[in-house]
């Protein structure tokens, strides 16, 4: 039976993130996944806390936090309450972030009293978590292991006008499932451009050495499944796997009520913890 623990980590612009721990106290010197979640995401979305408590089934310590400017709160981590914040993100940020959850994983300073393995520090990243983690990786040589879901293959892309939203200085984003249009500013474009190499998928892709999976759904409608094969040639030790009919989410849906995981999201995980297993 998977613990669960929480605590407070301060990110970019002094802004705390919280971040949660799932684990399993009768194992001693468990690896440590950290989850990187995707835009308009956020750590308890749907269906990935019972993805991790199966990690945690599997032998491996889960932790998952909230972006300091995803639109959560500290009080409402599940709710977009704070739109000004979303419209200030940027993969900056948003990398400023991840790099202080490994950091503290990796000196001992979070979750002090649990027995981790805080040598062995793998990343699974979904959709635009998927690109940051792979950033990091190439960043990061913490990092011992890499597997993304859905991941994007290019940070840069956007369905948006970037004329109308330099002149405006913002755009909107629907969120489908609350029914908010999501304000975004220009500085997101303008974070991309300054930092364009950093982003770049394939440099990063170069950089990295550790073991690489890319999870993908070949009826995915919001990524393209050829990001997968891209970022699996673009990476030294990079495989992909493409799970027939998946969708983006890999059929998680927020809120997720059921009592056990789709069965292509089943097939991602064991993808997933047999790849963490080849590393150990």
């Amino acid at each position: 039976m998977a613990q669960l623990i929480s605590s407070l980590v301060k990110g970019i612009d002094n802004r705390q993130m919280p971040v949660d721990l799932r684990f399993n106290n009768q194992i001693s010197n468990q690896p440590v996944v950290i989850f990187v979640h995707g835009f308009k995401g956020f750590k308890d979305w749907g269906h990935f806390p019972m993805v991790g408590e199966q990690l945690v089934t599997a032998g491996y310590a889960f932790v998952s936090f909230n972006f300091t400017h995803d639109g959560t709160t500290i009080e409402r981590p599940s709710d977009f309450y704070d739109l000004d914040a979303f419209s200030q993100n940027n993969y900056n940020k948003e990398l400023f972030d991840t790099e202080q959850v490994i950091q503290r994983i990796s000196d001992g300073s979070l979750f002090a009293d649990v027995d981790l393995n805080r040598t062995q520090i793998l990343l699974l990243g979904h959709s635009r978590g998927g690109g940051v983690s792979v950033v990091k990786a190439a960043e990061n040589k913490l990092v011992k292991g890499l597997v993304t879901w859905a991941s994007v293959g290019d940070m840069t892309r956007t369905r948006a006008d970037l004329k109308e939203w330099e002149k405006n200085g913002v755009t909107y984003v629907p969120n489908g499932r609350t029914n908010q249009q999501m304000p975004l500013k220009y500085q997101f474009v303008e974070d991309c451009y300054a930092q364009k190499e950093r982003y770049d998928l394939e440099t990063a892709g170069s950089k990295i050495d550790v073991p690489s999976l890319f999870i993908h759904g070949s009826k995915d409608n919001v990524v393209p499944v050829s990001d997968a094969e891209n970022l699996a040639t673009w990476c030294n030790s990079g495989k992909s796997l493409i799970i027939e009919n998946g969708d983006h989410t890999f059929g998680g849906k927020h809120p997720f009520e059921e009592n056990e995981l789709p069965a292509h999201t089943k097939l991602a995980l064991s993808a997933t913890i047999a790849h963490f297993k080849g590393i150990d």
